[in-house]
């Protein structure tokens, strides 16, 4: 059965002076971080942590890859453009797999 606790109204005088109503103690309330987390660009965007680093030099370079793939055909280019999209194709997988093995390594598994 749920109780509703009744609210105990404090005098603002009081509440400001620092006196306490008598036999009654003040709790202090506690914010746990871990539940509340800081959200600024600073940690949204880690750049001076290597991994986060990793990774966007990761996704720049296949979005770049992808960009002048794009160009070479518009451009009429479409050899070139299979060449890069052949060297895609043997490198990003490999890229891929090593970093997700890079990551059950980093943190502790397998």
């Amino acid at each position: 059965m749920f109780f509703k606790r009744q609210t105990e109204i404090i005098p603002f005088r009081e509440f400001m002076a620092g006196k306490q109503t008598a036999g009654k103690q003040i709790k202090a309330d506690v914010v746990v971080p871990a539940l509340f987390p800081v959200i600024t660009p600073h940690h949204l965007f880690p750049v001076q942590d290597a991994d986060f680093s990793l990774l966007m030099t990761g996704v720049g370079t296949i979005t770049l890859a992808a960009f002048i793939e794009r160009g070479l055909v518009m451009m009429g280019m479409a050899d070139m453009a299979e060449k890069v999209a052949g060297c895609g194709r043997i490198v990003f997988p490999i890229a891929v797999y090593g970093a997700v093995l890079w990551l059950f390594f980093s943190l502790g598994g397998l």
